[in-house]
């Protein structure tokens, strides 16, 4: 006779509900960080790229046309990302900036319960440690608060469930793992992580492959199922982007030839930035909790995915923080990964326990700093800026004349007016006067300072032709430059484009409406009148 299911003199339904005592103080727990995470980011002024590929994407909606009414320098699946929650804004009125914070929480959440699902069919151990899926939602949604609802955010969101299935994979004698469902969804969410940033992207998905494919002699790695998905659609978008985004090769990447990729800081100054060092950290903590074992299988394929992608921060040389997130991200979870794995402490070495004390301090560490730094980001220019606005005019008319996106962003969005601009800012204009100042050779020097004064003209016509209701331009205090270039001679700071004489001449008529240390608010006589 088999023996009985459950204990004699327990009531049947005692480990259905274990069960869900234990998923209940997690599930609380993870519902608490997506209240708090979306709530503070409605708090906190929108990071600056977000809300100008929010811009940009309603005026697409609004039948404008990339790279042509539009003078955007991202690819156009960038824009794309961001339309569902601009459609959301106009289906229910909502701020698309309220239907990010939810959508991204909830797509954080939705991911790493479907990883972690995955990565159970190899090791049903994990289900033990359910309590630690709030902090695993904490690093992958609000880490750095600052950065929340980047495309980088995005991408890592996406790539996980390949990460989880390849992980599996690797478990796995015969190299299979997942469902049908399972492998198609890993392949869109590696096509995203690719499509949102080509070509940097692709070493954090071949290099686990290339490793695991080496380590098996096998090209089973590099042929999976997810893969070929994921190629396909990669490959549909590269196509619909050559055939019908012409313009984006034709005018967008000569000017950041010229003027964004040269704007790069030195590879050594690169490598002392705190985020590199963070990672180097995280790795090397995680390495060490596994001593004297080899590091578990699931934080191996996280960490070479984030090592792969750290030539990518170093090749785009601009050290902003979103950037170096996909890896300051997988370096966490590896770290995590592998600490569920741990033996008892008692039973761990020395190096382990260091490993594991070092890289928990580690994390709250960087996690006190991202949440500290945004709480205490400073904001009274921009409310001052948007109450000044609104008082003046209703849904105002705007372009931007500054150094930077800054001044515009999320100005804009903020006071619900339209950009009618087709550049975002004098980005250009900015960033080619200090590769001057650089001592780039003569050449090269020759063609900026053309390039320079074209734009200026540019928007100097755009000014006198459109006539916005608000032009905005730098504040009273000198704009830092995007990145530290080694400038010779310690040249005077920049005059603000409104004194250029063309500029000067386009905004006959403007008068000032506020002006602090972020930001000069021009308004058009006429419309302050009304």
């Amino acid at each position: 006779m088999d023996a009985p299911l459950i204990a004699p003199g327990k009531p049947a339904s005692l480990n259905s509900s274990q069960a869900a005592s234990r998923l209940g103080a997690p599930a609380a727990a993870t519902l608490l960080i997506v209240a708090y995470a979306t709530i503070t980011s409605l708090l906190l002024p929108v990071n600056v790229d977000v809300s100008w590929l929010l811009t940009v994407g309603d005026r697409v909606l609004n039948g404008e046309r990339l790279y042509v009414d539009i003078a955007e320098a991202n690819p156009p699946f960038s824009t794309w990302l961001y339309l569902p929650f601009l459609v959301m804004e106009r289906l229910t009125g909502l701020a698309a900036e309220l239907w990010l914070s939810v959508g991204l929480a909830a797509l954080a959440v939705a991911s790493i319960w479907f990883s972690a699902r995955i990565l159970i069919q190899a090791d049903e151990s994990l289900k033990r440690y359910a309590r630690l899926a709030p902090v695993a939602v904490f690093c992958v949604l609000f880490l750095l608060p600052l950065d929340f609802g980047q495309r980088e955010q995005i991408s890592v969101i996406a790539l996980l469930p390949w990460l989880a299935l390849f992980s599996v994979r690797d478990h796995r004698v015969d190299f299979h793992a997942g469902s049908a469902a399972e492998r198609i969804v890993a392949g869109a969410g590696a096509a995203v992580f690719v499509m949102i940033k080509p070509p940097y992207s692709v070493l954090a998905l071949a290099v686990p492959a290339l490793v695991v494919a080496l380590q098996r002699r096998s090209l089973r790695p590099l042929w999976t199922t997810e893969n070929i998905v994921g190629g396909i659609l990669t490959v549909i978008y590269l196509t619909a982007v050559a055939v019908f985004m012409r313009p984006f090769f034709t005018d967008v990447l000569p000017l950041l030839r010229q003027v964004y990729l040269p704007m790069r800081a030195p590879v050594v100054d690169m490598l002392t930035l705190w985020p590199i060092e963070a990672f180097l950290a995280m790795a090397a903590t995680t390495l060490a909790m596994a001593r004297p074992d080899r590091i578990h299988r699931d934080a191996k394929i996280l960490l070479l995915a984030g090592t792969a992608y750290v030539p990518a921060f170093l090749m785009m040389g601009k050290g902003w923080t979103y950037q170096a997130l996909p890896f300051l991200t997988f370096g966490a979870l590896a770290f995590l990964l592998q600490f569920v794995r741990r033996p008892p402490w008692r039973d761990l070495t020395i190096l382990a326990r260091t490993g594991t004390a070092l890289g928990l301090l580690l994390l709250i560490l960087i996690a006190l700093q991202g949440q500290v730094s945004a709480l205490l980001q400073p904001r009274g220019d921009l409310d001052a800026a948007t109450a000044a606005i609104a008082i003046a005019v209703d849904r105002p008319t705007v372009m931007s004349i500054g150094s930077r996106l800054q001044v515009g962003n999320p100005l804009v969005r903020a006071v619900g007016g339209r950009l009618v601009g087709r550049h975002p800012s004098a980005w250009m204009v900015r960033d080619s006067g200090l590769l001057i100042e650089a001592g780039r050779d003569p050449v090269t020097r020759t063609e900026l300072q053309a390039l320079r004064d074209t734009y200026i003209l540019d928007i100097a016509k755009e000014v006198t032709t459109k006539r916005p209701d608000i032009v905005l331009d730098d504040g009273t205090t000198v704009p830092s430059a995007p990145v530290l270039l080694k400038i010779a001679d310690n040249p005077p700071p920049p005059k603000p484009l409104r004194d250029n004489p063309a500029v000067a001449d386009a905004l006959r008529g403007y008068r000032l409406l506020l002006q602090n240390g972020s930001v000069t608010v021009l308004i058009r006589a006429d419309t302050a009148a009304r």
